[in-house]
């Protein structure tokens, strides 16, 4: 009489993610550099710059308006443009565009429809009338020519003794820029936003703007960025501590 082997316990199925993972892994060591680093001013808009760049790929110049530890951590010196700081003072954001501009004018990318787009770090949002300005130039110039520009942009909900920043919420009404907010804790947001600012930026469809908002009862409050993407990748059977 044979008797039947019991059937063996099967592997759980990796759930479906939009962001592939060479990707995430990637995500977990440049978090781990920058919670290690502290040689550079923070941001706030490191994490987003991280899965911004990771999404956008090596060929998309990276404009560096701002100390940007997490596009330096991502691509070291790769395809980085960094500004100089004392020609730049009151227009950071109108020159790192120009910069932008002329990185993709040498690549000879503009002309084409499936153009890779430029990635600016702007950093975090100042609240003083010469900086909104300098923001507002920069945007408007960006939306006449249908540059394809993803702005990276740190900014708070919570409440600030130095004025009010500027509503990055009004920029789709006056100058017709899409807005995609995303936690500046949470890198797989990031990621996946970033793919569909870029998909809108390689139909030359005009920039887009990512904003990485700090909010005092977001996840990420509770939770530090590489936290929440362990979780993420633990849910989809990519330990972070496992090999691709």
């Amino acid at each position: 009489m044979s008797i039947a082997k019991p059937a063996k316990a099967s592997k759980p199925a990796k759930r479906f993610s939009l962001v592939p993972a060479a990707a995430q892994y990637e995500m977990v060591r440049a978090l781990t550099a920058l919670k290690s680093s502290r040689t550079r001013t923070a941001s706030g808009s490191e994490v987003a710059e991280v899965a911004v760049c990771l999404a956008a790929g090596d060929p998309s110049p990276v404009i560096l308006a701002c100390p940007a530890r997490g596009a330096r951590t991502v691509r070291k010196n790769s395809n980085l443009v960094e500004l100089n700081a004392s020609r730049v003072k009151g227009r950071r954001l109108a020159s790192a565009t120009l910069a932008a501009v002329d990185a993709l004018l040498n690549a000879d990318q503009l002309a084409d429809p499936q153009a890779t787009p430029a990635v600016i770090c702007a950093g975090k949002l100042d609240a003083d009338p010469a900086s909104q300005q300098d923001y507002r130039t920069a945007f408007r110039f960006a939306a006449r020519h249908k540059l394809p520009i993803l702005y990276i942009v740190a900014n708070s909900l919570a409440p600030s003794s130095q004025g009010q920043p500027l509503d990055l919420r009004t920029l789709y009404p006056e100058f017709g820029i899409p807005l995609f907010s995303v936690d500046a804790g949470d890198a797989i947001a990031a990621y996946r936003v970033a793919t569909e600012a870029l998909h809108n930026a390689r139909h030359l469809r005009g920039p887009c703007v990512i904003e990485a908002l700090a909010t005092p009862h977001s996840p990420a409050a509770a939770a530090s960025p590489l936290q929440l993407l362990a979780a993420y990748m633990e849910l989809h059977g990519n330990p972070p501590g496992a090999s691709e």
